[in-house]
């Protein structure tokens, strides 16, 4: 039997329908530097809970700084290659597209003891399959197909 962390995505888009990008802190010995904010859900938390916390921890955003466009319809699954396998074979996400409607100063990146990213960057969302380690690229895929109707008709305003 699988073993498979619930867990939450968020691809967070700015004016300009770019998508944060974090490149991730322990990956010096890989090409894949890049991915979205990400994170499993704790026990007693709810995936909207969990998706709050995650970006504040990762990103230093806020539900001040940020708002919820949609979420998505469906629970995306990947697996770990079992090479890098420890305590679970995967995840299981439930995505959250998000608006930041703040300024650059209002992310902060370290505002954990151990940032899990160590620079960011906005990108075109179609980009960012290509940059993200090979096992979410199905994921990741699928994510941006079903936002990109919201993404194209959304307005900051």
């Amino acid at each position: 039997m699988s073993n498979y962390r619930d867990a939450v995505g968020l691809m967070v888009i700015n004016q300009d329908k770019k998508v944060f990008l974090g490149y991730r802190a322990w990956t010096q010995n890989s090409p894949y530097h890049w991915q979205m904010p990400q994170g499993g859900i704790d026990a007693g938390e709810t995936p909207e809970q969990a998706a709050w916390r995650e970006l504040h921890e990762e990103t230093g955003m806020t539900p001040e700084n940020t708002r919820v466009v949609a979420v998505s319809n469906h629970w995306y699954s990947y697996d770990i290659p079992n090479k890098n396998r420890k305590l679970i074979d995967g995840e299981r996400q439930k995505w959250f597209l998000l608006y930041f409607k703040g300024v650059k100063k209002d992310i902060n990146i370290h505002v954990q003891k151990r940032p899990e990213f160590i620079r960011f960057r906005w990108a075109l969302p179609e980009k960012a399959p290509f940059l993200v380690i090979p096992f979410k690229k199905d994921v990741y895929d699928k994510v941006i197909a079903e936002f990109a109707p919201k993404i194209a008709e959304f307005n900051p305003d």
